[in-house]
C-alpha cells in the first residue's frame, strides 16, 4: 500500500486516517531537534485524546547520520523558495528523489517563512 510521504495538518490525523499502528519520526539529532520533538510528541499525544477522542498511535524516533544534521526542513524550504526549476536540481540531493517533487510542492505554497 502506498503511503503519501509529506502530509499536511496534524500526522495523527493522516496516521489514523490510514490505519497505522505506529509512527516512525527522523530527527537530525536529539541534540538539534530534541526540545521541539518533546513538544510534538507532546500534541501527538494529547491531540488525538483532546481533539480526536482517539488514542494516540506510538511513536518510534529515528536520529539521522550525523553527517546529515546540516539538512534541516527550513534549509529545505529556503531552496524550494529561491528556485527557478521545480523540484530545483539541488532537491535531490538532500531528499530522496521519489519524494522531491512533492516536498517542493507543499514548501513552494504561499509566502515564503
Amino acid at each position: 500500500r502506498e503511503i503519501e510521504p509529506v502530509v499536511e495538518g496534524y500526522i495523527w490525523r493522516y496516521a489514523h486516517r490510514v490505519g497505522a499502528s505506529i509512527l516512525f519520526r527522523g530527527i537530525r539529532s536529539w541534540i538539534k531537534d530534541g526540545s521541539e520533538e518533546r513538544v510534538l510528541h507532546t500534541q501527538n499525544i494529547w491531540g488525538p485524546i483532546l481533539l480526536g477522542r482517539i488514542w494516540p498511535i506510538p511513536t518510534v524516533y529515528l536520529e539521522g547520520k550525523p553527517e546529515y544534521n546540516h539538512i534541516s526542513s527550513t534549509l529545505i524550504r529556503n531552496i524550494c523558495h529561491g528556485a527557478q526549476e521545480d523540484p530545483p536540481t539541488v532537491l535531490n540531493e538532500l531528499v530522496p528523489k521519489v519524494v522531491a517533487e512533492r516536498v517542493a510542492q507543499l514548501y513552494t505554497r504561499g509566502a515564503p517563512p
